[in-house]
């Protein structure tokens, strides 16, 4: 739905910018006009947003650390599994960063990987803890049916071509 997708594209965005987790009942995307300082704006109910500038944009973010650990039950209510889709320049980093907070947090969130059948992608996410033993690396469309959160970091090329199936 478009739900999903507005909420994937900030919680990517936001991941981009902080280390701190987010989810629906965390973030909600305002409709502003078009300028690149509206694209950034968001509101939490639950982080703290503040105002940075950056090369003459001014956006908003959350900043990110540890002491904001408890505060990740409260963002991530009702969300049981996550599925990080891709594994391109920012997915890596991302998805261990989310399962390991999460896991620190003492949260039972279950982080998934999902790539494109045959993916050379694969062994690498393997590398790093995800696999297909403990169900959490797996095919995309497979990842996306079981997730309650979807990050989707895949190429903007990769989007635009399979939208209509991954929000379908």
């Amino acid at each position: 739905s478009i739900c999903t997708m507005k909420l994937s594209i900030a919680i990517g965005a936001l991941f981009a910018t902080s280390a701190a987790a987010f989810a629906p009942s965390a973030v909600a995307p305002r409709v502003l006009s078009s300028t690149s300082s509206a694209l950034n704006a968001f509101s939490s109910t639950i982080f703290d947003v503040r105002d940075v500038e950056f090369a003459d944009t001014k956006e908003q973010i959350v900043q990110g650390g540890r002491d904001l650990f408890p505060l990740l039950p409260k963002a991530f209510e009702g969300i049981k599994e996550i599925g990080v889709i891709g594994w391109g320049s920012q997915a890596p980093a991302q998805a261990q960063n989310l399962r390991d907070s999460l896991a620190e947090a003492s949260m039972d969130i279950k982080v998934r990987i999902g790539l494109r059948d045959g993916s050379s992608s694969f062994e690498e996410a393997r590398e790093v803890g995800f696999s297909e033993d403990a169900d959490t690396l797996g095919e995309m469309y497979d990842i996306i049916k079981k997730s309650d959160l979807v990050m989707l970091l895949i190429s903007d090329a990769a989007q635009a071509s399979l939208y209509k199936e991954i929000f379908a």
